[in-house]
C-alpha cells in the first residue's frame, strides 16, 4: 500500500472511530438507572443524545476519544430525569394576587386583605387569590359578602386543589355567568335557599370557568405573563432534576400551550394532555383534538390523551363514596357525568386509540367505573387507561382484581398524604391511597405532584406515607415510580424512563444520594447537572465538564 493510500485509510480509521465515540462520558459515580435487572452502574456513555454504553469507569474510558467530553462524578448519586406524571401549568391569568398566609386563611383576614387590596388596584382589574377547607366549606362566604368590599374589581378565589371556586358578582358577569345561571354537564353552583340564585360558589369545572368559554379565557389571560411563568416554573423544575412534565390543560389548551411554549423555548419535555368537557346536547368537546401528537419544530412537546374530571374530592365532599360523609349525613357525593356520559367517553377514545385519563377517587365512583369498562369488549391493556389520583382503587379486592386485569394505571400524588391546614392526618386510614398494595399486586403506579413539583418532597411522603404508613414504599420503588412507570404511563418506555442503552440521556446528577440521607435532608436536594437528549440544560458549577 502507498504512503499516500495509508494516510488516507488511517485517516478515515480515526474519522470513523470519532463519528462513532461518545460525545460525553460520566464516570466513577453511582447511576441509578431505574432498570430493576441492573439497578446500579458506575459510568455511562452518551453519543448524540442518547446513551450508547453503560458499565464500569474503566470500560467506559476505552471508548472515549479526545473529543469525549468527559464528567467525573467523585461517587454523586445519578438518576434519571423525573417525569412528574400529573400537574397542571399555569393560567396567566391577569389578576393582582391578595397576599394570604398559609394554605387555609380564614374568612375575615381575607376579607381584611381583600379590602386594603381593592384601595390601590383600579377598579375593573381582576383579583385573584387562594382558599383552603374553611373558606370553601363555609356557608358564610358568599359572593354577597365579597360585593359589599369589592363591587368594581371582578374577584375569584379559588381552593388550593381546584375544585371550589368563590366569584363575586363582578367576577360572575365578568365569565358570562349569570345570577341564576343553570347548571351544566361535568360543574355546579351552589344556590340560595331559593333554589335559583348562585352564591357565587362554583364546583368542578366552573371552579375555574365555563370550561367551554375559550374567549372568556383567553381574554382573561395575558400571554406574556404566561410565557413568563413558564420559563420560571422551568428553571425550578431542571434546578430540581425534573426533565419531563406531563400537563394536565386546566389552564389553557394544549393548541394555546403548544404556540406558548414554543415562544418560551424551553429546553425540557411536555406532554400536553387534552381537557375534555361534554356539551349541554350531550356532545363530547375535546379542545386541541386535532393536534398532531408530535411536530419538527418543537421536538421536546407530545400531544396525547384526553382528561375527564369524573368527580370532586373528599376534601369538598365530591368524591362518590360507598359511605355517607361523616360531617354531612345522607351525603355520599356525586359524580360529575352520567354513566353514559362516560361510555361515551371510553367509545370515542377507543375510536381514537388515544389514552384516557379519569379524575376518580370515590369508593363507590371506582366501582361504576371498573364496571363499565370490563363489560366493553376491549383490550384495555393496550390503551393503558390512567385513574388519576384512583385512591379507592383498593377499597374492595374486585376492584384490585379488575384494574390489574384491564391494566389500569394509577398516577398517584404523594404530597396529598402530607398534614394540611384544615385537613389534618387523623387516625391511619385502613384504605385508600394505597401504593405498596399496588405494587405488590403488579398495578402499574406512577408519581405525579398535582401541587409543589419537588421530587424530594414527594418521595418523602410516598416513603414515609403519613396517612396510612403501611402503604409506604421504598426510596428506590419511588423513584422508579417517578421515571420508569411515569415513561410508560405516556406510551413513552421505548425512549426514555432507565438509564440504559438506547434511552435518551434525560439525567440529573443529585447534591446527595437520596437512597442513605435521613429523611428530613431529602428537602435539602438539588440537581447540581441536569441533562436533556445529553444537552446540558441546568449547570450549578460544581462539576467540571472537561
Amino acid at each position: 500500500m502507498k504512503p499516500t493510500y495509508l494516510a488516507l485509510f488511517c485517516w478515515l480509521l480515526r474519522q470513523t472511530a470519532t463519528a462513532q465515540s461518545p460525545d460525553l462520558i460520566l464516570t466513577h459515580g453511582k447511576i441509578f438507572t431505574s432498570d430493576t435487572s441492573q439497578l446500579y452502574v458506575e459510568a455511562l456513555a452518551i453519543r448524540a443524545g442518547r446513551i450508547v454504553a453503560t458499565g464500569n469507569t474503566a470500560a467506559i474510558e476505552k471508548l472515549a476519544t479526545r473529543t469525549t467530553r468527559r464528567v467525573d462524578l467523585s461517587g454523586m448519586l445519578v438518576v434519571p430525569g423525573f417525569n412528574d406524571a400529573h400537574n397542571h401549568l399555569p393560567d396567566g391569568m391577569k389578576a393582582t394576587r391578595l397576599d394570604l398566609a398559609g394554605m387555609d386563611p380564614a374568612w375575615p383576614v381575607l376579607l381584611d386583605s381583600l379590602q386594603r387590596l381593592v384601595k390601590r388596584v383600579p377598579e375593573g382589574q381582576w383579583i385573584d387569590g387562594t382558599i383552603g377547607l374553611s373558606i370553601a366549606n363555609s356557608p358564610d362566604a358568599t359572593r354577597f359578602v365579597l360585593d359589599r368590599i369589592a363591587p368594581r374589581h371582578p374577584v375569584r378565589l379559588l381552593s388550593w386543589w381546584g375544585h371550589v371556586g368563590l366569584f363575586n358578582s363582578m367576577g360572575m358577569h365578568e365569565t358570562g355567568i349569570s345570577d341564576t345561571q343553570p347548571d351544566p354537564r361535568g360543574g355546579f353552583y351552589e344556590r340560595m335557599p331559593d333554589g335559583k340564585t348562585l352564591t357565587g360558589k362554583a364546583y368542578e369545572k366552573n371552579a375555574y370557568w365555563p370550561h367551554t368559554n375559550y374567549a372568556g379565557r383567553v381574554a382573561l389571560r395575558d400571554d406574556s405573563v404566561l410565557v413568563q411563568q413558564l420559563r420560571g416554573m422551568t428553571r425550578a423544575l431542571l434546578k430540581a432534576g425534573v426533565t419531563s412534565y406531563q400537563n394536565m390543560c386546566t389552564g389553557a389548551t394544549a393548541e394555546d400551550y403548544s404556540r406558548l411554549w414554543k415562544q418560551a423555548g424551553l429546553p425540557f419535555r411536555l406532554r400536553l394532555i387534552r381537557w375534555g368537557d361534554v356539551n349541554t346536547d350531550g356532545s363530547l368537546s375535546i379542545p386541541s383534538k386535532a393536534l398532531p401528537a408530535t411536530t419538527p419544530d418543537l421536538p421536546l412537546l407530545t400531544v396525547s390523551g384526553t382528561k375527564w374530571l369524573l368527580e370532586g374530592t373528599p376534601l369538598e365532599g365530591g368524591a362518590e363514596q360507598v359511605d355517607a360523609y361523616p360531617n354531612r349525613p345522607n351525603w355520599y357525593g356525586r359524580l360529575n357525568y352520567t354513566l353514559a356520559d362516560i361510555d361515551a367517553m371510553c367509545r370515542e377514545a377507543i375510536a381514537r386509540e388515544d389514552q384516557l385519563h379519569f379524575h376518580i377517587g370515590g369508593s363507590k365512583s371506582v366501582g361504576k367505573l371498573l364496571d363499565l369498562m370490563a363489560g366493553m369488549n376491549v383490550d384495555w391493556k393496550a390503551l393503558r387507561p390512567r385513574f388519576e389520583h384512583g385512591d379507592e382503587i383498593d377499597y374492595a379486592p374486585e376492584y384490585l382484581e379488575k384494574a390489574k386485569r384491564m391494566g389500569v394505571i394509577i398516577v398517584q400524588n404523594p404530597t396529598h398524604f402530607a398534614p394540611m391546614d384544615g385537613f389534618p392526618v387523623g387516625a391511619p386510614l385502613t384504605h385508600g391511597m394505597a401504593m405498596k398494595t399496588l405494587l405488590n399486586q403488579s398495578i402499574p403506579l406512577a408519581i405525579g405532584s398535582d401541587g409543589p413539583f419537588n421530587p424530594y418532597l414527594n418521595i418523602m411522603f410516598a416513603t414515609t406515607h403519613p396517612r396510612r404508613p403501611a402503604e409506604a414504599i421504598s426510596r428506590e420503588q419511588a423513584v422508579i415510580a417517578y421515571t420508569r412507570t411515569a415513561a410508560y404511563a405516556e406510551f413513552a418506555e421505548r425512549d426514555k424512563g432507565t438509564l440504559t442503552v438506547g434511552k435518551v440521556a434525560d439525567l440529573a446528577v443529585l447534591s446527595q444520594n437520596i437512597f442513605t440521607v435521613p429523611v428530613p435532608r431529602l428537602l435539602q436536594t438539588e440537581s447540581v447537572l441536569t441533562l436533556v437528549n445529553g444537552v446540558v440544560v441546568y449547570d450549578a458549577g460544581l462539576l467540571g465538564i472537561k
